[in-house]
């Protein structure tokens, strides 16, 4: 395999150089992962009959992410693959390298899409999105022989939670030891000489388990999260907006804290789809506004009809904004902490149908992250039944309009 040359961290080339069947690098926020599975993709697909796949849950996603540091520059840092290198078809979603192979890219929406493809090799972006069945659809398409390639699947992500079947196959916490072939390298954001000092200042004021997942590069879970059931494969999903029906913004207030925004479309069923997010601290009350009457134009723009605007109610000064910009909006909202919690936990119960009665788009990357450190609070050891006042600005903006869909006392009828 040709090597490339970069200037690679010494845990990024550990896995550029990796033999093994199945290699992971898990690691945390600022860990270079996505330009690192990009490089190791290149590397692959430079060899001439070689067909490297970079695959992500979502395409939306893949796109925005995995693409952009393949194919255009971030920053000071140029495109992974360099441009003239390569003849891209965007319809057939083939990028073929001069002189070497190809490499194509596809969603996993639905795994069997995947029956069609034979592999010399697979790059999965954050696979901790997968459920265990995609994994190993791909894992049988990976069988192209290419003199001199093994054939390997090879991942990145941010850690997620001990149960996790990539935690358990490679071995990655609650002392599970790593199947055969199976190798994962793991590293902190602390580990990347590259990242700016203020940025990294910033990661250490985390707590609990999002410094631990997300700074220090862990595996864990906590018994006290409170929406212990969330579940990013069941969860985390794309879904058409001609589906959805009603349309609600819920809004957090914030300044030094994010102020957040969140996207609500309902279907027939009274499913609830986040569809997109704002999520910025330091805003003017002007911005304030504009972001939430961004998210009213898109209902707009699809064609729908914005019921409500469901703010908290302590935000009486940002209330009057949005309503003198003529924006429905209402303040009405029980606002107990504990009860809204249990109506959006009982959304994320899977029904008798097999589907969740709340789902998240997966562009909405704030939402997911709070759901997974969103923590019960502790006293002397004891787990109360309030919750810690971090990592739930969104999600109180979910809860808010959550509670008005549903009423003071829930009635959701599974």
């Amino acid at each position: 395999m040709t090597e490339v040359l970069v200037n690679l961290l010494p845990k990024q080339l550990d896995f550029m150089r990796s033999t093994a069947r199945e290699v992971g690098y898990s690691g945390a926020f600022g860990a270079g992962k996505t330009r690192a599975l990009c490089y190791r993709a290149v590397a692959r697909a430079s060899l001439p009959g070689s067909r490297e796949a970079l695959v992500r849950k979502h395409l939306t996603a893949l796109k925005a992410t995995t693409l952009k540091t393949l194919l255009e520059p971030e920053g000071d840092l140029p495109p992974v693959l360099p441009a003239g290198s390569y003849e891209h078809n965007k319809a057939d979603k083939t990028i073929r390298i001069r002189g070497g192979g190809e490499i194509v890219y596809f969603a996993l929406d639905d795994p069997d899409k995947v029956g069609s493809f034979n592999l010399s090799g697979c790059g999965i972006d954050e696979v901790v999105e997968l459920a265990e069945r995609d994994y190993t659809q791909l894992r049988g398409r990976i069988r192209l022989q290419i003199e001199g390639l093994p054939n390997q699947i090879y991942w990145a992500c941010n850690p997620g939670p001990p149960t996790h079947f990539i935690a358990q196959r490679f071995g990655l916490a609650l002392g599970a030891k790593p199947a055969d072939g199976c190798v994962a390298i793991q590293t902190s954001s602390r580990e990347n000489t590259f990242l700016p000092a203020d940025y990294l200042a910033d990661l250490e004021t985390f707590s609990g388990v999002a410094h631990k997942r997300y700074v220090l590069g862990l595996w864990v879970g906590s018994e006290g999260l409170v929406y212990d059931s969330w579940d990013r494969s069941s969860h985390v999903r794309q879904r058409e907006p001609s589906e959805l029906r009603r349309w609600l913004i819920g809004v957090d207030d914030g300044y030094t804290n994010p102020m957040a925004a969140v996207l609500l479309g309902l279907d027939g069923d009274d499913r609830i789809h986040v569809l997109e997010e704002r999520y910025r601290s330091g805003l003017a009350m002007s911005e304030k506004v504009r972001h939430v009457a961004e998210l009213a134009a898109r209902v707009t723009k699809l064609g729908g009809r914005l019921e409500m605007i469901i703010a908290d109610p302590a935000a009486a000064q940002l209330i009057r904004e949005i309503r003198d910009a003529g924006l429905p909006v209402t303040d009405k909202v029980d606002k107990s902490i504990f009860d809204g919690i249990q109506q959006v936990q009982q959304r994320l119960r899977v029904a008798g149908d097999g589907l969740p009665r709340l789902t998240v788009d997966p562009s909405c990357s704030n939402v997911q992250r709070e759901f997974e450190t969103y923590e019960w609070r502790e006293r002397s050891g004891v787990r109360t039944d309030e919750p810690v006042k971090a990592h739930d600005h969104a999600l109180d903006a979910l809860r808010y309009a959550t509670r008005y869909v549903d009423g003071k006392r829930g009635g959701l009828r599974l």
